[in-house]
């Protein structure tokens, strides 16, 4: 008896599923006959096709417009309420990605499309967008970076196919969103386009994304190695000068920074617009156009040494040489000087004191106290200025 009760039940579900695909059958047999998929779907050449497009991060863009040719009434057709079809059986609105920069502007994989009794056709196919970004790489590695992506119809006009966002929605759906390793999203919006002044009017839609670079990365493989590498730079200041080991050290140095600049000119887009804060401030910040700033002058020049049990050398004398070509000479003296002028020079002949006591003389600007011989050597080197001829 059980038996046969269930030979009774499966030849009625057999006979369902077999009435529903001959339902199905007959449905797109009549929907697709005389039907043409290379003319736009409207009753009228002067109707525009609706189109709603939106953009989900889990690599789907969501197409959804309607099709008069493809209604049916779901009592005639065993109360069918969906079809799934190939993508190449019904007219698809030309939509791809305008600052493309994969240079394929088809979707990789060809899904189905779902159309309803009320001729409402809705695409969802997974796609890969490649587009064309501006960098700014001036905070790196804490920058953030804005990126456009701007979709509309390749052919069509906006009298044809009017273009608006998806559920009236003004952003990016992130609902099913997966975190990314290196990225943060910050702001999606959506903005729809039209331009009333073209003729015909034109639309599409831009999808603006704001996105942070996270640091944790790059705080742990480049800027703490890189500082700590850098610190070792005042060791070579502690060793004796005999001591070979400064030269050995500094050579040791340079190539870790040299190795760490190869693995960041990797990781930064090859961009000329702009240059990372940090290359500015190694280019173009030195003794001549910046003062070194109060706080690292007090830590390095005060605290450093005493945390290196170093004794700080008294202010050392300036050496300075008149009459050396370029100009090398101290504020105030030498060729050009308010005290010699260019047409004064000194004769070293008739001088008690040569060249290398000379230049030790202290520059006027440092404060010590004078040595007794001080006024025998200037009344030596009083008759040794002569004026010449330029």
């Amino acid at each position: 008896m059980r038996f046969t009760f269930l030979v009774i039940l499966r030849i009625i579900l057999l006979a369902a599923f077999g009435d529903a695909s001959e339902d199905e059958e007959r449905l797109v047999r009549d929907l697709f006959r005389g039907y043409n998929k290379l003319i736009r779907p409207v009753e009228n050449m002067t109707q525009r096709v609706e189109v709603s497009f939106g953009l989900a991060f889990v690599q789907l863009i969501n197409v959804v417009w309607n099709d008069y040719q493809l209604r049916w009434d779901e009592a005639d057709y065993g109360g069918i309420g969906v079809l799934r079809l190939p993508p190449d059986k019904v007219w698809k609105p030309d939509i791809v990605l305008f600052n493309n920069a994969d240079g394929n502007y088809e979707v990789r994989y060809k899904s189905n499309v779902l159309i309803f009794p009320n001729g409402e056709i809705l695409w969802v196919p997974p796609a890969i967008y490649q587009s064309s970004c501006k960098i700014d790489v001036t905070y790196f590695p804490f920058d953030e970076q804005t990126c456009l992506m701007k979709f509309g119809s390749w052919t069509f006009n906006g009298d044809q196919v009017s273009l608006k966002l998806y559920n009236d929605k003004p952003y990016v759906d992130l609902s099913d969103y997966w975190k990314s390793g290196t990225w943060d999203i910050i702001e999606v919006p959506a903005y729809l386009n039209v331009y009333n002044s073209s003729i015909p009017t034109e639309t599409d839609i831009t999808f603006s994304i704001t996105i942070r670079r996270k640091t944790l990365f790059y705080t742990v493989n480049l800027i703490l190695p890189t500082a700590l590498i850098s610190f070792l730079c005042v060791l070579v200041f502690y060793l004796p000068a005999e001591a070979g080991e400064k030269v050995t050290l500094g050579i040791s140095i340079l190539l870790s920074l040299v190795v760490f600049l190869l693995l960041v000119s990797k990781i930064l887009p090859p961009t000329s617009l702009v240059l990372p804060l940090i290359a500015k401030y190694l280019l173009f910040t030195g003794p001549r156009t910046h003062k070194m700033p109060t706080w690292i002058r007090v830590v390095f020049l005060k605290y450093l040494p005493l945390m290196l049990f170093m004794r700080r050398p008294k202010k050392t004398r300036l050496r300075w040489m008149m009459e050396v070509p370029g100009g090398g000479g101290a504020p105030g003296y030498g060729a050009g000087s308010p005290v010699l002028g260019k047409a004064h020079s000194i004769n070293f002949g008739n001088s008690k004191v040569d060249l290398m006591e000379l230049s030790d003389i202290h520059h006027p600007n440092c404060k010590i106290s004078e040595s007794p011989a001080a006024p025998r050597v200037r009344s030596s080197l009083k008759p040794s200025f002569r004026q010449t001829e330029p």
